[in-house]
């Protein structure tokens, strides 16, 4: 008899906890097709955390658009594009159509220029508008989370010993059926936009020295360098800072450096570099002419990776610096090789992956 009752009893709490995780089982399912999270609307433009564009956004933009031809989308050299990804969080997908309006932002760049440099006011942020425009409203059709906010660069005549940010910002528009991401750095992107092309970017230098020169004579033993960044300033021409100067000096600006690449007839992946200064103070002087090698070829392990590499050789140049010691001349002459290699994802569009 106690076994039957024991029996019975078992049964029903059987029963009971079958029940029990049934029911459960269809309430967590029910929950899941409701939205656990509030739908924001805000940028996808991670910050840089280290280098020297901290705080902000770097986006790496052809400097030229190209069609499927090669030649230019829009026209001209210098015009080009960008589409920046703005996504609508949540835990389901958007459940309806959206007109999403972004603006320029006019007042968080000199917060961010004061916070970040202080009285460094050179290393300041210049704002690109004036380079970029765009249409302020674009459409998230139902069932899409991702839209590409569309903007386009002028980037004819810009002068990239200038630090140039695109302050952007979604607008609030509860009218409209959607409410901005509350944390800054998705409802707002500081983009720090770098035009590139084919020879510009960051060599390696390491091949390069410098040396202090004395009645034509070098003074001392060679000096080394590391790196030089180059910066764009037309489909065929960069510059660069002369020596050891670069993007963080206050005296930057004195001491640039162009480089005209001049194909080969009939090869664009030789021929021969120009160099150039603007500033007479520095009394530049090119002592011989350089010469660019461009060489692709794809990873011999993964096939979908193609290297670029650009190599300058036979760079030799003299300049003055005029400034850095007051009432004083030195004179440099740097000399040697630079070689820069960018690694390519034919897979994936060549500006989300661009490095300098």
């Amino acid at each position: 008899m106690k076994l039957s009752i024991f029996h019975n009893t078992s049964i029903l709490t059987l029963c009971s906890a079958a029940a029990l995780t049934l029911t459960l089982a269809t309430s967590c399912n029910d929950e899941w097709t409701d939205e656990q999270y509030e739908q924001y609307v805000g940028f996808k433009a991670p910050l840089d955390t280290e280098g020297s564009s901290v705080g902000v956004t770097t986006v790496y933009v052809p400097f030229t658009r190209v069609d499927s031809t090669g030649a230019p989308r829009y026209g001209a050299q210098g015009l080009s594009s960008y589409e920046l990804p703005v996504i609508i969080s949540g835990s389901t997908d958007n459940s309806r159509d959206l007109t999403v309006y972004v603006e320029h932002d006019t007042d968080t760049l000199g917060i961010l220029n004061y916070e970040r440099f202080s009285n460094r006011t050179d290393l300041y942020y210049n704002d690109m508008i004036n380079y970029a425009s765009f249409e302020p409203s674009f459409f998230i059709p139902k069932g899409q989370d991702v839209g590409l906010f569309h903007i386009n660069f002028d980037f004819r005549g810009i002068d990239l010993a200038e630090r140039y940010v695109l302050p952007l910002t979604v607008v609030e528009k509860p009218e409209y059926g959607y409410k901005r991401n509350p944390r800054k750095n998705y409802a707002k992107a500081m983009l720090r936009v770098l035009p590139y092309t084919d020879y510009s970017g960051i060599y390696q230098a390491t091949n390069m020295k410098f040396y202090i020169m004395s009645g034509g004579v070098a003074d001392n033993e060679p000096g080394a360098m590391t790196t030089v960044q180059t910066y764009v300033v037309d489909a065929n021409t960069v510059f660069f800072y002369a020596g050891t100067f670069d993007e963080s000096s206050q005296l930057r600006r004195n001491y640039k450096v162009y480089a005209r690449f001049v194909p080969s007839t009939g090869n664009p992946n030789r021929g021969t570099v120009i160099l150039s200064s603007n500033t007479p103070e520095m009394n530049f002087v090119q002592n011989k002419v350089a010469t660019y090698t461009i060489l692709e070829q794809n990873d011999e392990v993964q096939s979908y990776i193609k290297r670029k590499t650009v190599i300058l050789n036979d760079v030799d140049y003299t300049f003055d610096d005029f400034s850095t010691a007051k009432g004083s001349v030195i004179t440099y002459n740097v000399t040697g090789s630079m070689t820069m290699e960018r690694k390519l994802n034919t897979q994936m569009p060549e500006e989300d992956q661009i490095m300098w």
